[in-house]
């Protein structure tokens, strides 16, 4: 019975791995429930030595760590649809020093929109200044800050569109820049739950592990659980092209709108080497498009600062066409795009264009 409980589908492959190393006493886990989230199930896994951090209700998750001697006890569970270890993601962006001196050659701003009434909700390192809301998941600091610098980035590039757009922001990543999957996952519940209060219509998740098609993700999981919640859900590609099938989780997702990036400073725009590359999961056809991925201006690069200018685009979408649900409006963002005349894995429908969001 052991053997086939170590061996089931049930259990993440480096929850395995990691409870067969010598000297490990305790495991960071989530648990994924077959029925949601109550008291029953929680007095069971006090009982075997789980200590709770997170109750996660929109997924039906448990996060928390157990004893590794408890193990069996744990995969006994009946309750217990499958078990993950709780690993981490990294932000794909990067600082650097930022300059005015490129022209940016595409149009980003609008004379008519500014993204007013929508708000953007982030999963990211932080925010320097005030907002509608904030919530820190790592050191659980009241007000708003950051330690990294990529979340101000982040934030700030979707403001180049979508200036009058409110942000909501959850700090999941520390000051390298990596979160644990249990704090974005309490992070996703905690901007679902201010979904109707801020009017929320976007969430951007500027952040990728390296896709494992043989078992379940769980980000995945959660990421497409906001879609049907009614988030547009706006995912990097990461940046481990060019290589093909290097989309990052959960951006690999079929239903998120993922984005690559491309440089804008040539004569002829081209999809930048380390933008990562479809298909995506299931032969998914992926990214969906890609935006500028260097901005000078801002003194930031990588798919995050794609997916977080693309995200601003959206919020005027959803300013100009409220009411539309997460799949018509990546349907009309694909149909705002210009092709970059590169191959589709590379550039999906190519980048936004911002006049034809004008004319929706």
């Amino acid at each position: 019975m052991k053997d086939f409980f170590l061996f089931s589908k049930r259990i993440d492959p480096k929850v395995k791995y990691v409870s067969a190393i010598k000297g490990i006493k305790s495991m960071p886990l989530i648990l994924q429930l077959k029925h949601d989230i109550d008291n029953s199930i929680n007095r069971k896994l006090n009982r075997i030595g789980f200590k709770t951090k997170y109750d996660i209700p929109f997924i039906r998750c448990i996060c928390g760590s157990l004893p590794v001697r408890n193990f069996d006890s744990l995969k006994a569970l009946v309750e217990i649809n499958k078990i993950y270890y709780d690993d981490k993601a990294r932000l794909m962006g990067k600082i650097f020093p930022p300059s005015d001196h490129t022209k940016m050659p595409i149009q980003i701003k609008s004379q008519l929109l500014n993204g007013r009434g929508v708000a953007i909700g982030f999963i990211d390192t932080g925010i320097r200044k005030k907002i509608l809301a904030f919530k820190d998941f790592v050191q659980n600091r009241k007000e708003p800050y950051d330690d990294s610098d990529h979340g101000t980035a982040a934030i700030a590039v979707s403001s180049i569109p979508a200036s009058g757009a409110g942000i909501v922001c959850a700090k999941a990543f520390d000051m390298s820049d990596h979160g644990f999957y249990s704090d974005i996952m309490a992070s996703m519940n905690w901007i679902l739950e201010l979904k109707e209060k801020h009017n929320i219509k976007i969430i951007v998740l500027n952040f990728g592990v390296s896709a494992n098609y043989k078992f379940p993700d769980i980000l995945t999981i959660a990421a497409e659980e906001l879609w049907k919640n009614g988030l547009l859900v706006v995912s990097c590609a990461g940046n481990m092209g060019p290589q093909a099938a290097t989309i990052t989780t959960p951006g690999c997702s079929e239903k998120l709108l993922t984005v690559g990036a491309f440089d804008v400073k040539p004569e002829k725009p081209f999809v930048l080497p380390w933008s990562s590359r479809g298909p995506g999961q299931g032969n998914a056809y992926k990214p969906d498009l890609v935006m500028p991925g260097h901005l000078a201006s801002e003194g930031f690069m990588g798919t995050s600062a794609s997916a977080s200018l693309a995200a601003g685009l959206a919020a005027l979408l959803y300013e100009r066409k409220p009411d539309i649900s997460p799949d018509d409006a990546k349907s009309l963002l694909k149909l705002c795009c210009a092709s970059l005349g590169e191959l589709k894995q590379a550039q999906g429908k190519g980048y936004i264009d911002i006049k034809k969001i004008e004319e929706v």
